[in-house]
């Protein structure tokens, strides 16, 4: 490439920054801080929050419609409603969920707690069931709350959502007895499991014990009756899903009892054999 040409593309004019600037303008933000080319800190009057442009940007750069930028508008007309009511637990505490995460995906700074071996039980907050962020420790300490009041707060919503789905029994082929639970909020589907209502909703058609795989946050199958001649294509159901998925959770099948949580089995991602454990 010939020296005149790079210095051409290094004076190109942004013009996606330009765009969001006037995007922010128009909203009445404000930008505290600029890290980086992709990440904000922004803040209206009220709260602030970082935002970052790095899936926007390549979206519009890709693509520059008016609908990219409207798409820009709304979520952050979203994040500033949800911000401001944050800035109280009184106000906050409806958005407050449950998200299984494995473990290394959880940060430091995040409120979480153990749930069963390689899986933490993390508090987030949402204000359409689709569009999560990550409750902080800040917030907390802001709030002047403790977790155990916190966490109790979104069990208590999850169990909401529980109580809106649509349970559906179904016998697979082998004998094997599923239940499905569907909810408008499929981002929240295996999150379902970590509710205290879970097992006693579950316990109406399958009894005390049952068996539960959640490749993806977004799948959730609770399963009976599971025997040595359906395992090896569970299996390939399970890892397929994990490798596929977006946010993969777990390829471990889960036994849950009246009293707790445990792992009855072991997918490997590099085969599909069961281990007992």
């Amino acid at each position: 490439m010939k020296l005149t040409d790079k210095l051409g593309g290094f004076f190109t004019h942004d013009k996606f920054e330009a765009e969001f600037r006037n995007i922010l303008k128009n909203l009445h933000l404000h930008i505290i801080s600029h890290e980086s080319r992709n990440s904000y800190e922004l803040a209206n009057g009220t709260a602030s929050f970082r935002f970052d442009t790095t899936k926007p940007r390549a979206a519009y750069e890709k693509n520059p419609t008016d609908e990219k930028l409207e798409k820009i508008v709304r979520r952050l007309e979203k994040e500033v409603a949800t911000k401001s009511r944050m800035i109280s637990f009184t106000n906050g505490q409806e958005f407050l969920r449950l998200m299984p995460m494995r473990d290394k995906d959880v940060r430091r700074n995040m409120i979480s707690t153990d749930f069963v071996e390689g899986l933490k039980k993390v508090v987030v907050y949402t204000p359409d069931d689709e569009t999560i962020f990550f409750l902080d420790e800040a917030t907390l300490k802001r709030w002047s709350v403790p977790k155990e009041v916190v966490f109790s707060v979104a069990d208590r919503n999850m169990c909401r959502l529980l109580s809106r789905a649509v349970i559906s029994e179904e016998e697979l082929p082998g004998g094997l007895m599923a239940l499905e639970i569907k909810i408008e909020a499929e981002t929240f589907s295996s999150a379902l499991m970590l509710c205290n209502d879970f097992h006693s909703a579950v316990k109406k058609k399958f009894g005390e014990k049952f068996l539960v795989v959640a490749p993806s946050r977004e799948n959730l199958l609770v399963l009976k009756n599971l025997t040595n001649d359906v395992i090896k294509g569970l299996g390939t159901v399970i890892l397929s899903e994990y490798r596929k998925a977006q946010n993969p959770l777990t390829t471990d099948v889960l036994l849950f009892t009246g009293q707790d949580v445990q792992i009855a089995g072991r997918f490997s991602i590099g085969h599909t054999e069961n281990r007992e454990d």
